[in-house]
């Protein structure tokens, strides 16, 4: 069975390339795993636990190589840019006969100065509940080189 047919709490991070005309010049996706913070996050609001709600869901990256662990609080190596979205999107999405509620947090990260090149290799979404940021999911991959003629868009679906 595919992974994104297995039920449960599960990310899969799409990561695009475009040049500065809009055209896309490299794809990838990777699925990723949800921090324990990240579960606990989930629980707490649940069942009341948290006496706020998100205020903000930003996409970090950075160059960190260590592979993705469940205890991660925070990226390996993140760079200082971040990429917010002030709209995450939820949706009911069917495939293969099975109905999952479907979070995506979309961000873009606007090209780097010119004659610049960021190897990133990790990326997380990073959830602020009131001064707390929670660390949610972590993915770490083979290098993706942002250059400075690049736009980077970041889409995270998380399936439950």
């Amino acid at each position: 069975m595919d992974l994104s047919e297995k039920p449960g709490l599960k990310g899969v991070l799409t990561i695009e390339l475009r040049d500065m005309s809009g055209a896309l010049v490299e794809r990838y996706q990777h699925h990723n795993l949800i921090t324990t913070r990240g579960k606990q996050l989930l629980a707490d609001l649940l069942l009341g636990k948290k006496n706020a709600l998100p205020t903000s869901w930003a996409i970090v990256v950075g160059t960190g190589t260590e592979p993705a662990n469940v205890a991660d609080t925070a990226l390996k190596a993140p760079i200082a840019e971040q990429a917010e979205d002030r709209d995450p999107d939820v949706a009911l999405v069917s495939r293969a006969n099975v109905t999952v509620v479907q979070g995506t947090v979309s961000a873009t990260l606007a090209a780097p100065p010119a004659g610049t090149v960021q190897p990133l290799t990790e990326a997380g979404i990073q959830i602020t509940v009131g001064t707390e940021k929670i660390l949610f999911n972590r993915v770490q991959f083979p290098p993706v080189n942002r250059g400075a003629n690049m736009v980077m868009t970041l889409s995270w679906e998380i399936s439950f």
